[in-house]
């Protein structure tokens, strides 16, 4: 026993120490991934270069032939015949021809020739069959029509084009095709006639082309026919066709600006031969043609020459000529109008109606006066550019003296010149008062109340009816008076001053005030004091 004492006394000596020398183990975690480091690579020493090997050239291998592609089928194919429709046609005539279904007989209203047709074809290209063969009425169910109101000729024209879509046509068959085509709403025939129409006018059937077109209530033709008479009045009066047109075509070439070339006095004795040519029908027309005339652009002694044709010494018709002027109140009022408008002169202006317009349908350009650099001389020329003759200067009525840095307006169509210079002055000294119209009617200038202050270098404008000088200098100085012009007493008063003296400055009209623009900012002058003078 002590021996196995021994070696277990030995054994737990062991166990003891080995306790000692370890320390203690801590308690089991979770295992976490190994941290990758990162590698160097590994020094290798530097390889020799290798030799580059030589390009081998490899010879081309003959193209292959490619077999063509055939395109993709497609699905549908689309196939358009141009004879198809002209074919058909061909075949529905020649059924026609041989009556072969043809279910109704159309007979025209002034002859017993039936023309037999299809109804079905008939309906499709004439609103008239259409709503005749659709719409329940009695001749629906009838084998023969009458038309009455549609000619032979133009029954057969009217069948041939809508089963040949072809038309053959001459002026003596034009109005009873015409009149066919309007009577069965067959729309094609009817824009080719009035086409046919208004290219076939001449001075020998205008006339009858006129009662076509008024019977048929053509109103394009109608209008080609107003043109024509305005482009050709003079042969209409030399042939005695223009006696022959209906009071509408009278009416539209006298009131007409286009008509040029003629004095108003010889409109009025178109018009007057005109009102005689059937004075019974067509006296109660006299106003509407003389209200046309524009008597104010005659001169006193054609005016007076008018008041006294229709009478004699006696009072009666004379030579038995038909009284139109003196024995209507309308036609009386027109020469009291003109003869007010000649004793008006400087309220012609204010004066202004249809009847005092040029005839005239353009604009032009127009320039006067001015300094010629070369020479230092003042024009009194006045020119008028004309676009119609290519672009070309023509001389008008010169002024009666040389003007430039004057005023220039325009009031009731009339050019009004005023103030400035006669002599080349750069100071202003010889500055002007005197004003002058010019009437583009009968082409002279008129003298007119002159300025109360001379005045060059300032503004003109037309304003309300009335002229209105704006500054400007003269012997003094620089101005700041504004003077307005009175048609009805023919005299310059001063109004509102400005501000401060203008000269050389801009000025326009807007919105009913004037404005103008010099040295100084945009000043809005004589605005609110002005609307008291008006």
């Amino acid at each position: 026993n002590g021996g196995e004492e021994g070696k277990l006394h030995r054994r737990l000596s062991r166990i003891g120490s080995r306790t000692q020398r370890e320390p203690p183990r801590p308690p089991p975690q979770a295992e976490k991934p190994p941290a990758v480091c990162p590698q160097r690579p590994a020094e290798t020493s530097p390889k020799p270069p290798e030799p580059v090997p030589k390009p081998v050239v490899i010879p081309p291998k003959p193209p292959m032939a490619q077999k063509p592609v055939a395109p993709p089928k497609p699905q549908i194919q689309v196939f358009n015949s141009t004879e198809h429709s002209s074919d058909m046609l061909k075949g529905l005539d020649h059924f026609r021809g041989d009556e072969t279904l043809c279910d109704v007989t159309l007979v025209a209203g002034d002859s017993n020739e039936a023309f037999p047709v299809h109804r079905v074809i008939m309906a499709s290209a004439s609103d008239y069959f259409k709503a005749m063969f659709t719409g329940g009425m009695r001749e629906q169910e009838l084998k023969e029509i009458k038309l009455h109101g549609v000619s032979k000729v133009g029954l057969k024209n009217i069948i041939e084009f809508i089963y040949t879509s072809h038309l053959s046509l001459s002026l003596s068959s034009l109005q009873e095709t015409l009149e066919a085509a309007s009577f069965l709403q067959v729309l094609p025939v009817l824009h080719f006639c009035n086409q046919l129409l208004s290219s076939e006018i001449t001075i020998e059937n205008c006339v009858e082309v006129e009662r076509i077109a008024k019977d048929l209530l053509l109103d394009d033709v109608q209008k080609h026919i107003h043109t024509f008479v305005c482009e050709n009045f003079l042969g209409l009066m030399e042939s005695g066709r223009l006696l022959e047109l209906s009071e509408a075509c009278m009416t539209f070439a006298l009131s007409s600006n286009s008509l040029k070339g003629f004095s108003e006095m010889e409109l009025y004795r178109s018009a007057r031969a005109w009102l005689s040519y059937q004075q019974l029908e067509r006296r109660s027309a006299a106003y509407s043609l003389m209200r046309h005339i524009r008597f104010p652009l005659m001169s006193p002694a054609e005016l007076l020459q008018i008041s006294q044709e229709d009478q004699t010494e006696d009072g009666a018709a004379s030579n038995g000529r038909d009284v139109f002027m003196r024995s209507d109140t309308a036609c009386v009022n027109l020469l009291l109008e003109a003869s007010n408008y000649q004793m008006l002169p400087f309220l012609q202006p204010a004066l202004q109606t249809e009847r005092t317009r040029i005839r005239s349908d353009c604009t032009h350009l127009v320039v006067l006066g001015g300094v010629m650099r070369q020479q230092l001389v003042v024009s009194k020329e006045l020119k008028l550019y004309n676009n119609e003759d290519g672009g070309s200067w023509r001389a008008l009525q010169p002024m009666e003296v040389p003007r430039y840095q004057h005023g220039v307006a325009l009031l009731g169509d009339f050019l009004y010149i005023v103030g400035g210079q006669s002599t080349y002055d750069t100071k202003g000294k010889t500055a002007v008062d005197s004003a002058y119209r010019y009437d583009p009617r009968f082409d002279r200038w008129l003298q007119v109340a002159s300025l109360n202050e001379k005045r060059t270098f300032f503004h003109l404008s037309a304003l309300k009816g009335k002229l209105y000088a704006v500054g400007g200098r003269n012997a003094t100085g620089e101005i700041d008076s504004v003077e307005s012009y009175n048609l009805n007493k023919n005299e310059w008063t001063f109004v509102a001053p400005m501000k401060e003296p203008h000269y050389g400055h801009a000025g326009t009209v807007h919105g009913g005030l004037m404005y103008v623009s010099g040295e100084n900012p945009l000043y809005n002058v004589i605005s609110t004091r002005l609307r008291m003078t008006f």
